[in-house]
């Protein structure tokens, strides 16, 4: 059954005035204005690059608030605030469902009132990708093709059942409109919340994917680890041993068979932590264990 225009345009005006109500100004930095969505009980998130100290002004429906800010991540382009007063807290949707060609709306408040536009979601990643600005990890690749006008940074993707998808930004990859996803919002502000920063384990090792010889796969059990091709000094994998031209298998329980594994092994807090690795050395694999530094 087909839906009508009328329909369609009342259903396109329901989910901004609802959700509407859960997007603010932000006016952080000396440029332009952005915008923030309302995360929980007197916090708001926002895009780390309209930020420029440690406060900034929240506003919607007429009330200007003093915010402070909690902290920022440069490297997902997110900074969370705390107000005094709470506005109402939008309904964020991991996205699971969501399908190319999708139909989304794009909200914002760059001035006083919201402002919206619409398309439909343009591309879809399933694996997650690391930003160019800084390098951090996002959980997956999500665009839409809805006009991202100034101000609309920090603004919410919205899906037809009012689900906010993520936060858009035009500070990860230079020239283009993305969405930082609802995972990648979850874990950051999570961190940010916690510490004022996002905390990340290091080994103190640049390494890069090598293919096993057969002896070693023979060995092993294993086609491809990560080949040790620096080492910082006095960094935790130097203290336990770790040597240049050692080849990494696992960390903990998980094989390191691409840069990505170890990434994603490390974008987690383990800072302090012993962690066995299982590595390939001069013809025989060995165990060491590491202490993970934190930065």
């Amino acid at each position: 059954m087909g839906i009508s225009a009328v329909d369609l345009s009342e259903t396109f005006s329901s989910i901004v005035e609802r959700v509407g109500r859960s997007v603010v100004r932000v006016e952080g930095a000396r440029r332009r204005p952005t915008s923030g969505i309302a995360w929980s009980d007197k916090h708001v998130v926002t895009v780390a690059h309209g930020i420029e100290g440690d406060r900034a002004v929240v506003s919607a429906d007429g009330k200007d608030l003093e915010a402070r800010l909690v902290g920022r991540d440069e490297s997902t382009d997110i900074a969370l605030l705390e107000l005094n007063e709470a506005f109402p807290a939008a309904r964020f949707d991991d996205g699971g469902a969501v399908k190319v060609g999708q139909v989304v709306l794009l909200l914002a408040r760059p001035g006083e009132t919201v402002r919206a536009t619409s398309g439909i979601v343009s591309a879809l990643g399933r694996k997650p990708w690391r930003a160019g600005r800084g390098g951090g990890e996002i959980d997956r690749y999500l665009e839409a093709d809805a006009p991202h006008q100034p101000g609309f940074s920090g603004g919410p993707l919205v899906a037809l059942d009012g689900g906010v998808l993520g936060m858009t930004t035009t500070g990860l990859v230079r020239g283009t409109s993305l969405t930082i996803p609802t995972a990648t919002l979850k874990r950051v502000v999570g961190q940010l919340a916690a510490h004022g920063k996002v905390r990340k384990s290091y080994l103190g090792l640049s390494m890069q994917p090598v293919q096993l010889p057969d002896p070693v796969r023979e060995a092993t059990k294993e086609e491809i680890g990560l080949l040790v091709v620096a080492v910082e000094e006095g960094g935790p994998a130097a203290q336990a041993g770790v040597q240049y031209g050692d080849t990494l298998l696992h960390l903990g329980d998980d094989s390191v068979r691409t840069l990505h594994d170890l990434y994603a092994y490390l974008r987690q807090d383990r800072g302090g932590q012993q962690v066995p690795v299982k590595l390939y050395r001069n013809g025989a694999v060995q165990t060491v264990n590491v202490t993970l530094g934190a930065r």
